[in-house]
């Protein structure tokens, strides 16, 4: 099954006539008729339905028409890519985001795409929420990881990964040495947390998660001048937590994951951006976390509306 042969079928298909389809196509009507026929001989089974005054798809005929548009539509959006990839040469991009978010994969996406572009370069900030949105919207950034999956008016937004969470204990904690929790097990736990303003989503999912286990925990608030893993390390509490922590929390301290606990990060930008290296970062971004094709394709739509 090769291209010519689907692009004489999706025209038929559409057309349900086969002179005006081969006008069309700038060929005559017979040898039309042979690709048709050869595409159906090879498929084995019929296409279209025909009589002396109508053509009508057949079921595998509706089937394929769907399938073929795709696949044009894709080599379309492929040609259009690969072409704007050619012609990022130089360029800069500024880029929000979380703790939680960066902790999630964003050093390791920076630098899987600047082997690709090496001469893009990269202005990173850590902010709240709030800021990270209010510089969306101003353009002080072009694109953002961000905790969550909320919808901001102007804003696009795509699912990068679901991030595993757990808790931050002291090594000497007596669940220190179990490899996943149940958060019942937890309830007689002092928990650390920052601020609902300075975290909100992590805030909120613990709230959640708690009301659903069906126990209210003990809560230390932090203060910003705070940190959560030297509370956790000194007896404190224990802490909410990232999978990446670990790695730069004290030593003693230990991450246990928690059992059906995740925490979702979102790339977000604004439509209006027309930077051709922001464009080539969001694929570039979707399609490495292998997000499925489908939010490729919107990604990809959302640019080319822009």
């Amino acid at each position: 099954m090769d291209l010519q042969k689907l692009k004489a079928f999706i025209v038929v298909a559409e057309e349900l006539n086969f002179r005006k389809s081969a006008e069309i196509l700038g060929m005559s009507q017979p040898p039309l008729t042979r690709l048709i026929a050869a595409l159906e001989e090879e498929l084995g089974t019929s296409l279209f339905e025909r009589t002396t005054r109508q053509v009508t798809l057949t079921a595998s005929g509706i089937y394929l028409l769907k399938q073929a548009r795709e696949i044009f539509q894709s080599m379309e959006r492929i040609e259009s890519e690969i072409k704007q990839i050619g012609k990022i040469k130089s360029g800069d991009l500024r880029i929000g985001f979380s703790t939680a978010a960066f902790l999630a994969k964003l050093p390791r996406i920076i630098d899987a795409f600047q082997e690709r572009f090496p001469k893009i370069k990269f202005e990173l900030a850590q902010e709240s929420e709030k800021e990270i949105l209010k510089g969306l919207y101003s353009g002080d950034f072009d694109v953002a990881f961000l905790e969550g999956t909320d919808q901001h008016v102007s804003l696009k937004n795509e699912l990068v990964k679901d991030h595993k969470l757990g808790v931050l204990l002291p090594r000497k904690h007596a669940l220190a040495k179990k490899k996943e929790l149940d958060f019942k097990e937890l309830k007689n736990e002092t928990f650390i947390l920052h601020p609902r303003d300075e975290a909100r989503v992590i805030y909120e999912s613990f709230t959640q998660v708690f009301e659903q286990a069906g126990f209210k925990p003990k809560v230390y608030m932090k203060n910003p001048r705070e940190v959560c893993p030297i509370l956790v390390a000194t007896g404190r509490g224990i802490s909410l937590s990232l999978a990446g922590t670990q790695n730069i929390a004290p030593d003693d301290t230990v991450f246990v994951p928690v059992k059906n606990f995740f925490l979702p990060v979102s790339v977000y930008w604004s439509p209006d951006n027309d930077k051709a290296a922001l464009a080539s970062f969001l694929s570039f971004t979707l399609e490495s976390q292998a997000t499925r094709s489908k939010s490729l394709e919107c990604v990809t739509d959302a640019i080319v509306r822009s």
